[in-house]
């Protein structure tokens, strides 16, 4: 029970407490303001806005068999859609926002920020909120008793079952969000390359990156491969994005900034 909860409170830093941090950071250290940041946030609200709305026609399609679709050809088509969807809706608006927002977001500093901004956000509503909301359920009813809580015998059971999770499996989702961050700065590094180089098909290859990479966790888990097998994957991936990162030179945003000489 010990191990589990400090492998959930180290879970929940790398996911909500990191990029909070890395964002103080860009701020700080090397001028990324929080708006640049607020603004990879905010395409990663539009893209989810844009896919539901997608989804819903889709989902009105099925419904009323203008779509033949039925388990599993259903459940795959739907897979595959929100691969799709997440990664060329996300590049997209990133490049739309970078080319038209008023702004100087067409530099090394504004990618790291709004990738992170996007990358973030992500990490933080899919798993940061709902983990906090769980845990905090796990703690509040950490002694509770079956025969006078008022909470139903399904949740008890629910709730016994959570604290038998392996204290391993909380990291190793920390793990595979970490990874998932360091795709979105690579990506955002990538369309960076498209005013850097005036080369559009910089684009195709931030999207790319994307498809690959949550195409090949994603499918793997929805194939049934362990748990374990797909974090080693994603750990794999991410050392391919950091190569890329480096290959791009985006690490130079990293380096110490030099003193500037005092007058004399």
């Amino acid at each position: 029970m010990l191990l589990l909860s400090i492998a959930i409170v180290i879970t929940i830093l790398v996911i909500v407490g990191l990029p909070i941090g890395a964002g103080y950071w860009l701020d700080k250290r090397k001028g990324v303001s929080w708006r640049v940041v607020s603004y990879g946030a905010l395409a990663y609200f539009i893209m989810q806005t844009a896919s539901t709305l997608i989804f819903t026609g889709f989902s009105y399609l099925v419904e009323n068999d203008t779509l033949l679709l039925q388990d599993p050809a259903l459940r795959i088509t739907q897979v595959i859609l929100s691969i799709l969807l997440g990664a060329v809706l996300g590049v997209l608006i990133r490049w739309l926002g970078m080319k038209y927002i008023k702004e100087d977001l067409q530099s090394l500093g504004a990618a790291w920020g709004l990738g992170l901004g996007y990358g973030g956000i992500e990490n933080i509503m899919l798993v940061g909120l709902p983990l906090i909301s769980t845990f905090w359920a796990m703690i509040t009813n950490l002694n509770l008793d079956p025969a006078t809580t008022s909470l139903s015998p399904e949740m008890v059971a629910q709730l016994e079952d959570l604290w038998q999770v392996p204290f391993y499996i909380p990291l190793a989702g920390a793990v595979e969000r970490f990874a998932a961050l360091v795709m979105q700065l690579t990506v955002t590094v990538l369309i960076l390359q498209v005013f850097k180089s005036d080369k559009k098909w910089f684009l195709a290859a931030a999207m790319g990156v994307e498809l690959l990479v949550n195409g090949l966790v994603v499918g793997l888990s929805e194939a049934g491969l362990a748990y374990g097998w797909s974090i080693l994957v994603a750990v794999i991936l991410m050392a391919g994005n950091i190569y890329l990162l480096k290959k791009l030179d985006a690490f130079e945003l990293l380096k110490p900034t030099e003193p500037k000489p005092e007058s004399e």
